[in-house]
């Protein structure tokens, strides 16, 4: 069954005799016991205010029930709908879809492929679930710099995301009026940190960054250095860069794969197995205080004095992982 999220008000085009989808009210919630497996959940965002989409996809992104969901963007209101996909959304459907009409065939495409990327990486990777992965290899060609790529252009990319613990909500704890500065004081920090890496700022949420970093071994090892020194150095930071009177934690992870490349801004149309990995892998298994590294990314790029800072960590969506050491508990 298809669950729609949304207001009786909206119109999505849809015929009141289907038998395949159900509109529910806002009060909806993706934990209710007639989720079952297989079924799918989008939200219509339109009309939503901003506070009220956040708390939304935050309900979607926390429950084990939802494990496919999508948003229905009746009014084309998203900025970057890419950003949904970095939040765990699995599908996306905009003003012009809506507008011809949705029908059974387009939701069913969407969980097809959506299965596909979940199943096909435990697949290619057996061996390596098993201990005999095959190290990628970086690209030969040299890498010419951010300004020379472009728009469209599929290359492969270390990806790290840094994200501040769920335990602190900087706008909450902030309030609206000092959120905004210490929310850039933080962004410089980050950038500051990833200098050496040539690391480039690609998408952002309100408490987590997305870095695109080059493919080459050189930055990779700056990434792993960098990633360590932010998860150890996170408190001192929090104080002496952002002004917060409280501790702050970072989350981090780095993945190497490859994406179409887009300008920070103009994400919207990124969908690539990569993107949906490093979020899946920072948000959902990744830990508070530690750098998580997937296998994925190429040995030369892994500082070999710091190798003893990670023990592995198991497999995660069939590729193995590994944490690095808690620095404090």
């Amino acid at each position: 069954m298809i669950y729609i999220i949304s207001s009786p008000k909206n119109s999505l085009g849809l015929n009141e005799k289907n038998t395949w989808a159900e509109i529910v009210p806002r009060s909806f919630r993706a934990s209710d016991e007639k989720i079952k497996s297989g079924d799918q959940i989008y939200l219509d965002i339109s009309g939503l205010a901003p506070a009220e989409l956040k708390k939304a996809v935050g309900q979607l992104k926390k429950s084990s029930a939802a494990s496919f969901w999508g948003i229905i963007d009746p009014k084309g209101a998203a900025d970057d709908p890419a950003l949904f996909f970095f939040e765990g959304a699995s599908d996306y459907i905009g003003p012009a879809l809506v507008k011809k009409g949705l029908d059974k065939k387009r939701f069913s495409a969407a969980l097809t492929h959506a299965l596909s990327v979940k199943s096909s990486p435990g697949a290619d990777r057996a061996g390596a679930a098993a201990g005999n992965r095959k190290s990628q290899k970086l690209p030969a060609g040299k890498f010419e710099g951010w300004k020379s790529i472009r728009a469209g252009t599929t290359a492969p990319f270390f990806f790290l995301f840094v994200s501040l613990s769920d335990k602190v909500n900087l706008r909450s704890l902030l309030g609206d009026t000092a959120f905004t500065p210490a929310r850039n004081r933080l962004r410089d920090a980050l950038q500051q940190a990833l200098r050496e890496a040539d690391a480039l700022l690609w998408m952002e949420t309100e408490n987590s960054s997305l870095f695109l970093i080059p493919p080459r071994a050189a930055n990779g090892r700056a990434a792993v250095e960098a990633g360590l020194k932010l998860v150890l150095n996170s408190r001192i930071i929090g104080i002496e860069k952002m002004g917060l009177s409280v501790p702050v934690d970072f989350t981090a992870a780095l993945h190497y794969g490859k994406t179409a490349f887009r300008a920070p801004g103009k994400t919207g149309a990124v969908i690539a197995e990569a993107v949906n990995y490093i979020f899946h892998l920072a948000t959902k298994k990744a830990e508070t205080g530690r750098l998580t590294i997937s296998d994925d990314v190429p040995d030369e790029a892994l500082p070999e004095g710091l190798l003893d800072l990670f023990t592995p960590a198991g497999v995660y969506e069939g590729i193995p992982i590994r944490h690095s050491r808690k620095f404090r508990e």
